[in-house]
């Protein structure tokens, strides 16, 4: 009769244990090993309601905005589950003492464990000198517009700049980027500082003419970070230069000038592709070698970043690295790809042809 009572009480305990909702999940630690400074690392986390009760998942916090997560439901019935989501941007995390981690806890009504923590650990190398992350080319990132006529900027035209003809411009508003910095550019200045006033004028943050225009450009660097026709007339462009308002020195462009360069297939690129990256597929080494040769090389008084940029980093970081060896100490690949800089950004400054 005493061993029959211990094995009521038992019964009763767990029953009383398991009324409820009761959040389960199948981990609490992820340890990704190794990863470089730079990688989005993902994985799920199966989350069941093992109790006999609607289960309530009330919020998720987390420690550090490098963290993040997806929860497709939050109210799971008796017996279901549902796949948490959660991601580690590593970028900046080779500089701590390691291995480095993070916590992800869950709040939920399971009155037996209402905190749930789930920690992702794991070691975070540097990049080497040509590798850099998508929040580097983020920061760096601006926009150069063309406004002149597409004749004069098939003739030449400053590296990296997209044409955009002035009297179109009203057309391009919904396409540009209205959070990042523009610069725009003509003949003389004239034309870029009335496009800057328009930009403004339509929620535009921060566009900038190129003060004097390619006129003033010459007069300062010349020919510098210019790309010719083949069979153009390299002479000054004519005019005089205009410096007014909204307006940016052309030495303060060419002190951080920015190139972007993707290697893919052109049908690739087509797809989608950051806003002004110049498509350069370089399909043998031969190629690399006779395109690296024409690259323009800054005076010291100028700085010139190349970001190399592909699908996934794997091309793109061998042409960086080869491009340092040949003296452009900032060439950089974006390390990861495409597919890092679209996990943290979205499609954020990505255009597709047509």
């Amino acid at each position: 009769m005493k061993w029959l009572l211990i094995v009521v009480g038992i019964g009763v305990f767990w029953g009383m244990a398991a009324a409820g909702p009761r959040l389960v999940v199948d981990r609490d630690l992820y340890d990704f090993g190794e990863a470089l400074d730079g990688t989005i690392v993902r994985f799920e986390v199966t989350l069941t309601n093992a109790g006999d009760a609607q289960l309530t998942i009330s919020r998720v916090a987390y420690n550090c905005s490098c963290t993040s997560y997806q929860l497709p439901k939050r109210d799971l019935a008796p017996g279901e589950s549902v796949k948490m989501t959660i991601a580690f941007n590593t970028t900046g995390y080779s500089r701590y003492r390691q291995p480095v981690s993070q916590t992800v806890t869950i709040y939920s009504n399971d009155p037996t464990k209402p905190e749930q923590a789930i920690t992702v650990r794991g070691t975070v190398r540097a990049l080497a000198s040509h590798e850099a992350p998508a929040a580097t080319l983020d920061r760096e990132f601006y926009l150069l517009v063309d406004l002149r006529t597409p004749e004069a900027y098939a003739r030449g035209h400053l590296l990296g700049a997209i044409n955009i003809p002035f009297a179109e411009l009203e057309q391009w508003l919904a396409r540009l980027p209205k959070s990042r910095i523009i610069y725009l550019y003509d003949e003389t200045g004239i034309q870029a500082v009335q496009a800057a006033q328009i930009l403004q004028k339509n929620g535009f943050l921060i566009p900038r003419a190129i003060s004097g225009g390619l006129a003033g450009w010459w007069q300062a660097f010349g020919d510098l970070f210019f790309v010719w026709a083949p069979d153009a007339d390299r002479t000054p462009p004519g005019g005089s230069p205009y410096f007014g308002s909204y307006s940016v020195q052309a030495n303060r462009v060419a002190g951080e000038y920015l190139y972007v360069v993707d290697v893919r297939a052109p049908e690739a690129y087509a797809q989608g592709h950051l806003i002004g990256a110049d498509n350069v597929p370089l399909a043998t080494q031969d190629e690399l070698i006779a395109w690296a040769k024409n690259l323009p090389r800054p005076r010291s008084d100028t700085g010139l970043s190349i970001w190399i940029v592909d699908d996934d980093g794997t091309k793109a970081c061998a042409v960086a690295q080869y491009l340092q060896t040949q003296g452009f100490a900032k060439a950089r690949c974006l390390f990861g790809g495409l597919n890092v800089w679209r996990a943290q950004y979205g499609d954020e400054l990505v255009w597709s042809e047509g």
